[in-house]
């Protein structure tokens, strides 16, 4: 690689840098479904963010924008919201606006995929949803209301959004969600995300039974920090971290065991050996396979 090549090379964010076929999702995604890729914020934070992720133009919102558009920038942010907390069914966990605001919108910013209102209405009846089996009703009826309204801008589809970590170089994800399963779009929102940010490092909070593991370790091994977080809302719930910096880790290998989500036990054991720094856990992908009729997690402990 040539002096010029090699810079501009380390200029690009370190997750083009380490999965530089990711974009391509993005494109396809807006040639053969109309996705639009939006990228949401403040005016004050424009400049520290990359608008051109793997070479994909955002369209640009600032939450703050009252007019200049055919559309409310408002009413396209509480739609995002409310589809957001559909999304993630029956763990009912929707934002309060001011949480938007103060924990996306001031300090961070949220990649949103958006369709037309047409095309929203024809996702819907064509997709099969691995959420709450009333999804698709809820959709409808907040389609039916916004066409009540005067909005005639884009419905949200998928979206994901992280906060910046006072370690430098370090975010913490903390919402990821798709309405069009099997077509990509939850890599790809998550992936521009990461690019925007200019992330070297994620760290997140999820569920072992979450259907999002298959998207999160499409990103490589993720490391387990934290086994069992029983403070959370959600049980189940685990810490992890990717390193975007280093190059892919335990990659082809088989898991030590299979873990049951529902395995309280067994996580707070992994809790207990990491605390006493006797091994390392890494929930390797696919992030789920099924046995038995159930779907587990694939997990590799490595002793210390």
């Amino acid at each position: 690689m040539t002096g010029s090549l090699a810079t501009a090379y380390d200029a690009l964010p370190a997750i083009e840098r380490r999965f530089p076929d990711f974009g391509s999702s993005a494109a396809d995604l807006t040639d053969q479904w109309g996705v639009e890729f939006f990228l949401a914020s403040n005016q004050s934070l424009r400049s520290h963010l990359n608008e051109m992720p793997y070479g994909h133009k955002l369209s640009w919102l600032d939450f703050t924008d009252l007019g200049d558009k055919d559309w409310s920038t408002g009413e396209f942010l509480d739609l995002f919201n409310v589809i957001n907390g559909i999304a993630f069914g029956d763990r009912g966990i929707p934002m309060p606006q001011w949480v938007m605001v103060d924990l996306i919108l001031m300090p961070s910013a949220a990649i949103i995929a958006g369709l037309s209102q047409d095309a929203f209405a024809a996702m819907v009846d064509k997709s099969t949803f691995l959420f709450d089996s009333d999804v698709k009703a809820h959709l409808r009826a907040v389609l039916d209301k916004v066409r009540l309204t005067r909005y005639t801008g884009p419905m949200p589809v998928g979206g994901y959004c992280a906060a910046p970590s006072v370690a430098p170089g370090t975010w913490v994800g903390w919402s990821l969600w798709s309405l069009m399963p099997d077509v990509g779009l939850g890599r790809a929102v998550k992936a521009l995300a990461l690019s925007a940010y200019r992330a070297n490092k994620l760290d997140g909070v999820t569920q072992y039974d979450n259907h999002a593991l298959r998207i999160h370790t499409r990103f490589g091994a993720l490391r387990v920090l934290v086994a069992t977080v029983p403070f959370h809302t959600s049980p189940g719930s685990f810490v992890y971290e990717s390193d975007f910096t280093i190059s892919a880790t335990h990659a082809g290998l088989d898991p030590s065991f299979l873990l049951d989500p529902f395995d309280y036990d067994r996580q707070r054991a992994m809790q207990a050996a990491i605390e006493a720094d006797r091994a390392e856990y890494y929930v390797l992908p696919p992030g789920h396979v099924a046995a038995g009729g159930s779907a587990l997690v694939p997990v590799l402990e490595v002793s210390r």
